[in-house]
């Protein structure tokens, strides 16, 4: 009996000690944590509203919000996240306040898994390419990544705009990290099975951005995750000093042509550009978009148009971006010849970096990332004096015989 009162006040006794140990750890790095700094680089996003981040010695307090819609009905819903990235190696702080129910995850990640095609180019970027355990699907642009996924190195959970994540694959990929992309409301209660089944989430809402620089500088938040803010910023400054530039050489010029971004849907209906990212390359690419409404609320998808409307605003319009993967087969060529666009051949398109076999199209991945490359290509196309040696990427020139759909299904 004596042994075993023994042994049960030395067992409380060495369980009192290591926490008493545990909270001198805790506090001792508490204080050294007011002066030493485990994150020599920051960032602070300049465009994008949907991220913010606080540095906290050894640990980053990451807030997201967006408004997320229904697509099955009309309800909407603000939703706002908290997550502490703490150093690994270290104790994690004390939660209190708004803390006290914020995700915890552990950084820099070694396993990440993605669900949107973008996601797969932010890391790429980034050099993090190789920390990704998981994708979305089969149709990533990149072929390496694509054959992953195929022979199953890539373990596939499902794109983010068809469904929610499939949490059997992606426990399967034992992820340290799930960078989910969340756009539909129906999809919100996901975020918080994932966290409920261990898997270490933070949300993406990249896509809720008001501009092309806000959607680039995601690069950024993608980057705290892995401890790369120096990276990130080094090329998110590039690719804001190109854009930079390139409106600059558009500054001058007398005359803004006339232009329309939209593509055709059937039945005489019409997908255009009122106020977009796409309504904003037109704007800084030194283009006058007849259809443009600042005041307008964001429409990244575009807005339907009769084509008795089209036809009666933009038939003496000098320029047409028309081609899109998802065009439908163009109206036939007497009605196209009403349009001066048309007639004068000026007429582009934005699937230059396209693989219908693999139903793999650039424009939805490595696009979002690198904005200079777009306004680049369509500056080139509409005002080629500008950038006489410019490459084309993205965009190009569409030929009025070509043969519209090339999706094999829908994004």
């Amino acid at each position: 009996m004596y042994k075993i009162v023994g042994i049960t006040v030395l067992s409380v006794f060495l369980l009192a000690c290591r926490n008493k140990a545990k909270g001198e750890q805790n506090d001792a790095y508490s204080v050294a944590s007011n002066k030493v700094d485990l994150f020599q680089y920051k960032i602070s996003p300049k465009y994008a509203t949907g991220f913010s981040v606080e540095y906290h010695g050894n640990y980053k307090v990451v807030r997201t919000q967006s408004k997320l819609s229904s697509w099955s009905g009309n309800a909407s819903e603000s939703k706002k996240d908290i997550m502490v990235l703490v150093q690994k190696g270290t104790p994690i702080p004390k939660l209190t306040g708004e803390l006290e129910r914020a995700e915890v995850i552990r950084i820099p990640a070694e396993r990440v898994a993605v669900n949107i095609e973008n996601a797969e180019n932010f890391l790429g970027e980034l050099g993090l390419t190789d920390k990704m355990v998981a994708i979305g699907g089969l149709i990533s642009y990149n072929d390496s990544i694509r054959k992953s996924a195929i022979e199953g190195d890539l373990i596939q959970v499902g794109y983010s705009w068809h469904q929610p994540p499939m949490f059997e694959n992606l426990l399967a990929s034992k992820p340290d990290l799930f960078l989910m992309n969340l756009s539909n409301l129906d999809f919100a209660e996901s975020l918080d099975k994932c966290r409920q089944l261990d898997i270490p989430t933070g949300p993406v809402f990249s896509w809720s951005e008001k501009s092309y620089l806000a959607q680039a500088e995601w690069l950024k938040y993608y980057a705290l995750f892995f401890n790369a803010e120096e990276k990130a910023n080094a090329i998110f400054n590039e690719i804001e000093q190109n854009v930079e530039n390139l409106k600059n050489k558009v500054t001058s010029l007398k005359h803004k042509p006339t232009a329309i971004w939209g593509y055709y849907t059937g039945k005489d209906k019409w997908l255009v550009h009122r106020n977009s990212t796409e309504s904003q390359f037109m704007l800084d690419a030194g283009l006058d978009n007849i259809f443009f409404q600042p005041e307008a609320p964001l429409k990244n998808a575009g807005e339907p148009m009769a084509f008795e409307e089209l036809l009666s605003k933009a038939k003496n319009v000098e320029h047409w971006i028309i081609g899109d993967v998802h065009s439908e087969t163009l109206p036939k060529v007497g009605l196209m010849n009403s349009f001066i666009s048309w007639r004068l051949g000026n007429l582009y398109h934005n699937f230059k970096r396209s693989k219908p076999k693999d139903n793999a199209y650039d424009w939805y991945g490595s696009a979002i990332v690198r904005p200079d490359r777009v306004l680049a290509d369509l500056i080139h196309l509409i005002h080629p004096q500008l950038l006489p040696d410019h490459e084309l990427y993205y965009m190009d020139r569409l030929s009025k015989d070509f043969q519209f759909p090339i999706a094999q299904e829908a994004l």
